[in-house]
């Protein structure tokens, strides 16, 4: 039994299981904006603004997070993070104002968010595998993620004719005792904590990263990859009905999304171990700028959707290991959790931006057509933003001390 958790891969399990409710949770609750828009008076634009606010606070803890972590240790950020993502969703779910929803599901979620997501996890398993493993590690615990979004996208689904959106919230944060329970096996203890609390931050690797150009391209693609995320899980169920489409469509394409991903994360970590990983990127992000076209020019219906989901499905979080597993070969794993807080950080502001810019496209345009236009452009951008990255320059590092 011991032998069995020291296995590095029951460190890659607990972590997928703690990005399952982190992600899943996050990703689902858009599904809720329609019912909470009429239920609070708010609209779409404040609604979609508040979400924004959440994406940056996310992302702003999310490198802070990081640092803590990599100074007192993974789990107790983990268990100050889920006590936050919990409060957050109990407060917004009793909220009868625009308020106090505000701060629940803004604030408290966004800091609980950032707290538990990829850089604290990812930076617990990087550490665990050898160069040459670790892309395909990160990739199958990223799939944790895309696993959460499927489940919970289906659990609303369930529930969604019996539960409000408020009991929805509410059964959300009973879930979380997921997290709280698989928090431990990402215990440091193995590393030389003493050492690593004396020495305190380390300021000076930060700041050799925002010296580096490739690491700086890598934030900008990841700004891209964030407004993506953000405006199709904030705004499927605003486009569904906006095209006359039962509100099933959208939980359902997005549980299509979750599940494919799954295989899409764990397939992009592998091809990552192999395959020249800025490469890679482009790819995911010229594809994603097609996808998202197809939603512009083609005719709506239920079935477009769904196609979208699965193809969708199979780019969606697999950026993360491909991107996470750059930073590890550039700079090394010792600062993951806070060189990739940093990339996450860049991630969340074009979160902030894609969720709020839906929002303020369908209410001063009365359509999506304009917001679908910027996030294909984007993702021509984010494909060409990574060509620089070059097999050569990505060789020069791996041949110099990490």
């Amino acid at each position: 039994m011991l032998r069995f958790i020291a296995n590095p891969w029951f460190v890659v399990a607990a972590g997928a299981i703690i990005l399952m409710c982190n992600m899943g949770i996050r990703q689902t609750i858009g599904l809720l904006l329609p019912d909470i828009n009429i239920s609070l008076d708010i609209s779409m634009t404040e609604l979609s603004l508040g979400f924004g606010v959440q994406n940056l606070i996310w992302g702003a803890v999310s490198p802070i997070a990081g640092l803590l972590a990599e100074r007192f240790g993974t789990v107790r950020v983990l268990l100050v993070g889920g006590l936050f993502y919990a409060l957050g969703l109990v407060v917004a779910a009793i909220a009868e104002s625009s308020m106090i929803f505000f701060i629940g599901n803004s604030v408290l979620i966004g800091i609980g968010t950032g707290a538990t997501v990829f850089p604290i996890v990812l930076g617990a398993v990087g550490r665990q595998f050898p160069t040459k493993h670790r892309t395909l590690a990160l990739g199958v615990t990223s799939a944790g993620g895309s696993l959460g979004q499927f489940a919970y996208a289906m659990l609303h689904n369930q529930v969604s004719t019996t539960l409000d959106w408020h009991q929805t919230y509410l059964l959300f944060a009973v879930t979380l005792i997921l997290l709280f329970l698989f928090i431990w096996p990402l215990t440091d203890e193995k590393r030389p904590q003493s050492v690593a609390a004396a020495k305190g931050f380390d300021w000076q690797a930060i700041g050799q990263a925002l010296r580096s150009r490739d690491y700086l391209l890598l934030n900008i693609g990841f700004f891209v990859c964030g407004f993506h995320i953000a405006f199709l899980t904030v705004h499927m169920a605003g486009m569904v009905s906006y095209c006359g489409l039962p509100p099933s469509v959208a939980g359902d394409s997005l549980a299509l999304i979750g599940l494919i991903n799954i295989g899409g994360g764990v397939l992009a970590g592998w091809a990552g171990d192999r395959w020249h990983k800025p490469g890679l990127l482009v790819l995911i992000y010229w594809a994603r700028a097609c996808l998202i076209m197809g939603l512009l020019l083609i005719s709506p219906s239920s079935e477009l959707f769904y196609i979208f989901g699965a193809l969708m499905g199979m780019l969606w979080l697999s950026t993360v290991p491909v991107t996470s597993g750059i930073i590890a070969d550039i700079f090394g794993t010792k600062n993951l959790a806070s060189l990739f807080g940093i990339v996450m950080f860049s991630h969340q502001i074009g979160a902030f931006f894609g969720s709020w810019f839906g929002g303020l496209s369908i209410d001063l345009f009365g359509s999506y057509d304009f917001a679908l236009m910027i996030s294909a452009g984007l993702g021509l951008l984010a494909a060409a933003l990574h060509l620089p990255i070059t097999p050569k320059r990505m060789r020069q590092y791996q041949m110099s001390p990490a």
